[in-house]
């Protein structure tokens, strides 16, 4: 798992600590923004038959429905994504012949917004929105039978459909002239079937954040298994808060949060496992206690690609934010560990792999 792959480069418990701490922050934050997705979707519906239903109402409901899921009814999701995983894609391909039919591929290629993302803000935008992902991508992974056959899985499980959702996605927006998702699906001519399916689709999804941000925040806070219920429905009624205060409007914020807060991550355990370890698997061993070096590596970069992101300033090499944050975090922990690799900021000394798994996962 992803947590124990770390457990060199910011030891085992830096490791259990940091990985869990970033998907309960990554997962609840979505769990809002998916709540308020789901609510907005629902009101939708509801004003087709001349019902208006206040967003706060919707969220709390939908919200409460998605956490009673998470913790009695998850198995209920395997049968509700065999539905919602092939209607919304089949919705999409829809929605992008649709809006291609409306405006055409010569008016497509020559729109230009009133304001311009910048190319580094966009990569961002890209990184963040698949940066948790990326780092606990060895939790599904460690499953293949080499080294080659995860790249290979990572690459064709993942790259294209990731570029063809966010393409029909860019489609359909342009044509609408307006990013948000409800909108653009309710404008396709199918508003009922779109907002049905738009509202299953975030149900099976957020089950899963309100799930795993209740793991993760039970890692974080160190609280036993019995109390998982309580602790998910804890996140949950978080996560529907945060809905209600409009973090779906500051989407892009909390991306740049993502794309400043994760990277770094994946930084330290490139350059610990790649330029330290020289990509030797027999370089690698886990590490007793807190590896300071890659901690702080860590938390200096962050704080420095969060403040750049969010002034739009210039940062050390790219001038985009996440790519910066890998870079330089790679520089500054490779430097950190040639000073201090040998002293008791490394850690408390090598462990058995056994000793290390039962660790990061107590």
């Amino acid at each position: 798992p992803s947590a124990m792959c770390a457990t060199k480069a910011f030891g085992d418990r830096g490791s259990s600590l940091l990985t869990s701490l970033v998907v309960f922050v990554a997962q609840m934050g979505w769990f809002g923004v998916q709540t308020a997705t789901c609510a907005t979707a629902f009101n939708t519906l509801m004003a087709l038959v001349g019902i208006n239903v206040p967003f706060w109402i919707s969220c709390i409901i939908w919200g409460a429905v998605m956490l009673v899921t998470a913790v009695y009814g998850f198995t209920m999701m395997k049968i509700l994504n065999y539905i919602a995983v092939p209607a919304l894609v089949v919705l999409c391909i829809y929605g992008a012949y649709h809006a291609g039919s409306d405006m055409g591929l010569t008016a497509m290629l020559a729109l230009m917004p009133e304001t311009p993302l910048p190319m580094s803000a966009a990569i961002s935008t890209v990184i963040g929105l698949f940066a948790v992902g990326t780092v606990i991508n060895c939790d599904y992974a460690r499953y293949a039978k080499s080294r080659k056959d995860a790249v290979k899985a990572t690459f064709i499980g993942v790259l294209p459909a990731a570029v063809m959702m966010i393409t029909v996605g860019a489609v359909m927006a342009m044509s609408t002239g307006n990013y948000d998702i409800t909108s653009v699906f309710a404008s396709m001519g199918l508003p009922v079937i779109s907002m049905l399916v738009l509202i299953l689709a975030t149900w099976t999804t957020n089950t899963s954040n309100a799930y795993t941000s209740g793991l993760a925040a039970m890692k974080v806070f160190s609280l036993r298994d019995e109390s998982r219920p309580l602790v998910t429905m804890l996140c949950g009624a978080i996560g529907t808060l945060i809905a209600i205060a409009g973090l779906a409007d500051a989407l892009s914020a909390f991306i740049t949060v993502l794309s400043s807060f994760v990277p770094p991550i994946a930084g330290v355990m490139i350059a610990d496992y790649w330029i330290v370890g020289k990509g030797k698997p027999e370089n690698w061993y886990p590490v007793r206690g807190f590896n300071w070096n890659g901690i702080l590596a860590w938390a200096i970069i962050f704080g420095i690609a969060l403040k750049a992101a969010s002034e739009t300033t210039k940062t050390v090499i790219e001038n985009i934010p996440a790519l910066d944050g890998i870079i330089v975090c790679c520089i500054a922990y490779v430097v950190l560990n040639g000073i201090f690799g040998k002293t008791g900021m490394a850690g408390k000394g090598k462990m058995s792999v056994e000793e290390a798994e039962e660790s990061v996962s107590a």
